[in-house]
Formats: structure tokens, sequence, C-alpha cells
């Protein structure tokens, strides 16, 4: 049964917590990594005074946001853009029904690429091809894609993505009983940096980073999605928030309307949850029903949905208020105005001197410079993959204070 969250109290580690056992799965450094003691790591020193206490309290309690693309899922199996059609295409639990939801899907949008084909064999850039569907809806018809019914395709697509993502978790959470699973020891990492207080803004429709900070007793779905589950245990209170603002494959709402879904398959995903009855039913017999997921599209509008904008509103305020600000696997879309809108507004409010850390690997491309630039906020980089990071340099960067302007 999953314990109780408690804010933890605080305690400065001593020097016998400070070596970290963990496999190498990257091969390029020894097994063993340490967390020295140095002086530009205030919270790594001894309490000596009541100032210095008063110092790692500050570091440690600071509010924090982590921004999370596809790049922070990729290490466990899920797509970046391009990867998403063979993903969803490939990926399938073999039920009848989601067979032949698939098939339909997969007919049309092969139609589709007929008329627009990728640059690059079988990776075809989605979000741009399902933009020019919202037009064709719109009655701007481009390239003759009107012919498409796009307005019922959607929901089946929704279904096939849920479906997707579901089985292909279900399938990983399988896997990670094996101790020792190069992607349980990156979650271990992950969740070790992360405590009470911290706010994930994740732009990824999957469970990885919530399932894994659940059996880690970091989060819970009574109130981590921030919304209330209905069907949730009483007493329960998640330690860290995480907002999934495109949606997640696992609600379910009755309509737009609908502020508080149900959160369907805990029991699958949550070790030691429980459904109610009928929340199991609706998710078992129901493929689309409330899937009310953004899909990758440049004319995205969650306008009608008052649970996405409740959580956009949620997202807004904490990066407002936040102390830092950590982006990871997320490129910014010059495209993207949901997204560069809510990020540019919060940040130009928010009053804290931080420079902005984006975690991405060397070569990787994104426009988090001009988009600083026109902000006003100071860049720091770490060319990092997002398990790289974490294995190695994350609790660094993520407590390690940075010099105010």
């Amino acid at each position: 049964m999953a314990q109780r969250i408690r804010p933890p109290a605080f305690r400065a580690p001593s020097p016998s917590r400070c070596r970290l056992l963990v496999p190498n799965p990257t091969g390029r450094r020894s097994a063993v990594h340490r967390l020295r003691l140095r002086p530009e790591h205030p919270w790594l020193k001894p309490r000596s005074s009541g100032e210095e206490s008063a110092e790692q309290y500050n570091l440690l309690s600071m509010a924090r946001v982590l921004i999370l693309g596809a790049g922070a899922s990729r290490f466990a199996g899920y797509p970046l853009g391009l990867e998403l059609w063979a993903f969803i295409r490939d990926t399938g639990t073999g039920e009848r029904m989601a067979k032949e939801r698939a098939e339909a899907v997969i007919d049309a949008i092969e139609r589709v690429l007929q008329v627009l084909p990728p640059r690059e064999f079988d990776r075809p850039d989605l979000e741009q091809l399902f933009t020019l569907l919202d037009l064709a809806e719109a009655g701007t018809e481009p390239l003759k894609l009107a012919k498409i019914d796009w307005p019922s395709l959607r929901p089946k697509l929704m279904g096939m993505i849920a479906n997707a993502f579901q089985w292909h978790q279900y399938q990983l959470q399988v896997r990670l009983r094996e101790k020792g699973d190069p992607v349980e020891v990156v979650l271990d990492a992950w969740a070790s940096r992360l405590r009470a207080r911290d706010t994930i803004v994740t732009f990824n429709w999957d469970l990885l980073h919530e399932a894994a900070l659940f059996r880690r007793g970091k989060w819970h779905y009574s109130d981590g999605y921030g919304f209330a589950c209905g069907d949730a245990p009483s007493g329960y209170r998640s330690g860290l928030k995480v907002l999934k603002l495109h949606g997640s494959v696992n609600w379910g709402q009755r309509d737009e309307q609908d502020c508080n879904p149900a959160i369907e398959h805990k029991a699958d995903f949550f070790l030691g949850a429980q459904d109610d009855h009928s929340v199991y039913l609706r998710g078992a017999g129901q493929w689309n029903e409330g899937r009310y997921m953004i899909i990758p599209s440049y004319l995205k509008d969650l306008s009608s949905n008052r649970l996405l904008l409740n959580l956009w509103n949620q997202a807004f305020d904490a990066l407002s208020a936040a102390e830092r600000v950590t982006v990871v696997g997320f490129q910014l879309h010059p495209a993207d105005a949901l997204a560069r809108q809510l990020l540019g507004c919060a940040l130009t409010r928010n009053p804290n001197s931080f420079a902005l850390q984006v975690v991405s690997p060397a070569g990787g491309v994104d426009h988090w410079a001009t988009f600083c630039d026109g902000i006003g906020r100071r860049l720091e980089r770490i060319r990092m993959t997002f398990e790289d990071w974490v294995l190695e340099d994350g609790e660094a960067a993520l407590t390690t204070p940075i010099p105010q302007e």
C-alpha cells in the first residue's frame, strides 16, 4: 500500500551519505559516482552556524519548476516528434477493437502522406501534418486535404495514441521489476533530486514520471495532477505537482467542462492503487470517452476545455513565483505560440533574478537563445541528455545557486 505523503524534514547530508553506488548505463564513467563536498555547493557544507543552516534551508526549500518535453522520456523508449507516427502505428495490444481503430487511422494517415510525403522516410512531421488538417477543417483546403474526415479521425487518433502509450508503459513497468535496469537507475536518481514544493510542468502524454514518483512515495494521484481524484483514498496529499498541459493518456473527462476527470487504469500503473468500479468499466469499455488531449498541431486550442485552462493557469502561477526554472528536452518551436506565450508572460512577471537552465544534448536544435534574449532572461545551457544530466550533474544543477545579476 502507498505511504502517506509528508514533506520531508530538512537534514543536511553527511559525508557518509555522499557516495552513490549505481550501475553505469552510459559506459563513459566509473560505476561509482561521488558527490564531493565542494565549497561552491553550500548545501553540502556541515552545519557550523545558524547562518549556514538558514542558507542551506533556503536552498532546499526554494520554489523550483521543471519543464519536461519529449527528450525527458526518450531514454525509456518514448518517441521524439519525428518518431511519433512509427511509435503509435507499430505499438499495439492486439485487442480487436484497438486493431480496427488503428487500421482506420493508418489508412487515412497513409493517404495524407501520399499527398504530403515526409522529408525523411517514415519520419513524418505530425505537427505540420495535423496543422494542415486543422486548416482543411476550417475551410482553407490546402493540398486537397479536405477529403479527409478529420473531425471523425481526430478522436480515433487520440484513442490510438492513448492505447500505444499505455501499452508501452505497462510493458516498461513489467521490465523494471528486474533490479539494475538502466531505466530504473535513471528514475531512481531523478526521484532523489525532487522534493516537496517542486512543480513539474510537462508537455508529454506519457505516464513515465508520475508512475516512477508514485513508486517512490513523492507523488500521489489524489491531487498531484493539479485536480482532485474522485476515487482516491482519503488522507493522501501529493508532495509535488505534475501539471500535464497537453493532457494525459489516463484521464477520462465526461466532457470539456469536466475539471475533475476520472483517472483510469490506476491499478495498472500505480502500484497498490485501485479503480472505482464505474471508473474501471468506463476505462475498459469506452475506447475514447474523455480523451481530450492536445494533439500535435500549431493551431492548438484549449479555450473550450476548462480542465486544461485550469492547469495552464496553475503552470503560469508556478512559473511566475519560481526561484529556479529548469527545462529538459523541450525544443520550444517558434510556431508553438501557446507555450511561448505562457513562458514569456510568466517569466517576464517573475521578479526573481535567475538564469533559465536548459538541458539538451550537444548538437540538438532548440530556440531558447532567441527566446531568452526577447524576454531579457539569462540562459544557462547544460549540454547533456536527460539521463546523463540526472546521473552526473542533476543534483548540483538543481541545488547550486546561480549567481544573481
